[in-house]
């Protein structure tokens, strides 16, 4: 049987880099499934237009597509993952197979906007406004061909304000709470904390 773990949090608060850890962590079949991976294609529009979007409302994301997924990889099924171009905020034609695990790590700001009876456990990670801007600042540049003005501009416009509308109250349901301040390496106390946790409730 496959489990489904959210891992939630802001844009830049280590979700990813808290994923992984658990992947390498667990001693059993894990795989991560980004959210990221299933906005939904707007190359339907001129340039111009998919740049006013307002790509941190839940609405860009193929939310249908998600949860049919999610449920084939509970029935054992392998799913293929569209890819996403963030440049071009288009889907491209090729996609990625995906083959169920005992455990998914299912990661992404909006995760959560899903109920939370999809998942098996949810993980928040927090980490302050200024620390999370900082690293979406750095991501973006370097992998996802953006300006700083124009990273800026859009956490101000509507990054900022849609974390505190949808992102900030999935933390009152997460199972655990993942403090990611720091960045100078994994704070494997709180590690070492969420794993006995995930052992006790999931992994027998």
């Amino acid at each position: 049987m496959t489990h489904l773990i959210a891992i939630c949090g802001g844009s830049g608060s280590g979700k990813t880099f808290i994923s992984r850890a658990l992947r390498d962590n667990l001693r059993c079949p894990s795989a991560i499934l980004s959210y990221d991976s299933y906005y939904r294609d707007q190359g339907h529009l001129p340039s111009e237009e998919r740049d006013l979007l307002n790509y941190d409302d839940p609405a860009m994301l193929d939310e249908e597509l998600l949860l049919t997924h999610l449920t084939k990889l509970r029935n054992g099924e392998s799913i293929d993952i569209p890819q996403y171009d963030f440049a071009s905020h288009t889907r491209m034609k090729v996609t990625r197979p995906f083959a169920p695990k005992d455990i998914v790590f299912v990661e992404g700001i909006m995760v959560m906007q899903l109920p939370k009876e999809t998942y098996d456990y949810v993980i928040y990670v927090d980490a302050e406004p200024d620390v999370r801007l900082a690293r979406r600042l750095q991501r973006d540049l370097t992998q996802r061909g953006r300006t700083a003005e124009g990273v800026i501009k859009q956490y101000l416009s509507s990054v900022k304000p849609m974390h505190l509308k949808y992102v900030e109250p999935a933390k009152g349901k997460a199972d655990f709470v993942f403090h990611n301040d720091e960045n100078d390496g994994l704070d494997e106390k709180q590690m070492a904390a969420l794993l006995r946790d995930l052992k006790a409730k999931l992994i027998h």
